[in-house]
């Protein structure tokens, strides 16, 4: 998320232009929709969320994780790259160096910088503080030729099948045919670090954030 809090501007123009490709069937989801619909659901329970949207039903916070998602995966669309599973059960989505973390512009073109509207703004303040700082350290220690994985979701009824390795290693994929050379992510889920080491991800960084009092572990794994 953006690092500028002044997200206090007159005059905001969402120029996000769809990525081309084959029209979707009438009522079907587009991949942006899947993929949102899927992350959403997947981090309706997770420490920061539900920080963020404190006082929320789960109703409310799943419907405020789409809104956040749909513009997440907006930006990904044009700055990164979106993996999402055929049978709609996964999604993953990532960012190269080069646009991690999104400038102003980027977040003004890809519509992250109207979420304050969406979300409102003690929802958006909570979120963005609490990434400054460990996002932050991440953009700050990674080598050069690094990419960042945002977001991987798994359905709940899906988990345990080795979903997320699969998007994960989709996503290395990607990275890699970028010249990209070791691949981040961070969790704010202690239970997640021991899923990602097994995935041949190292902790290289714990911290609690000053803003939400949250535990946060920045993960990497070189790319051979």
């Amino acid at each position: 998320m953006v690092e500028n809090l002044s997200y206090y501007i007159s005059t905001v123009e969402y120029l996000h232009t769809a990525q081309s490709g084959t029209k979707p069937a009438a009522g079907a989801e587009t991949k942006n929709q899947v993929a949102a619909r899927v992350i959403a659901d997947a981090f309706q329970h997770y420490p920061l969320m539900v920080y963020a949207f404190e006082g929320l039903s789960e109703t409310q916070r799943v419907a405020m994780l789409r809104k956040l998602y749909d513009k997440c995966v907006s930006a990904t669309d044009l700055y990164g790259g979106i993996v999402t599973r055929q049978d709609m059960l996964g999604a993953a989505i990532w960012l190269p160096g080069e646009n991690f973390r999104l400038s102003m512009l980027q977040e003004i073109r890809s519509g992250m910088l109207l979420l304050p509207f969406a979300l409102g703004v003690k929802a958006t303040l909570r979120l963005m503080s609490h990434e400054n700082e460990t996002e932050g350290w991440v953009r700050k220690n990674a080598g050069p030729q690094m990419g960042y994985i945002w977001n991987v979701g798994v359905s709940a009824h899906a988990r345990g099948r080795g979903y997320s390795r699969l998007l994960i290693n989709q996503c290395i994929d990607q990275m890699r045919m970028r010249d990209i050379t070791e691949c981040w992510l961070k969790t704010d889920d202690a239970k997640n670090v021991p899923i990602y080491e097994k995935q041949g991800f190292t902790v290289m960084n714990h911290m609690v954030a000053k803003s939400s009092g949250i535990g946060s572990w920045a993960m990497r794994r070189m790319i051979a």
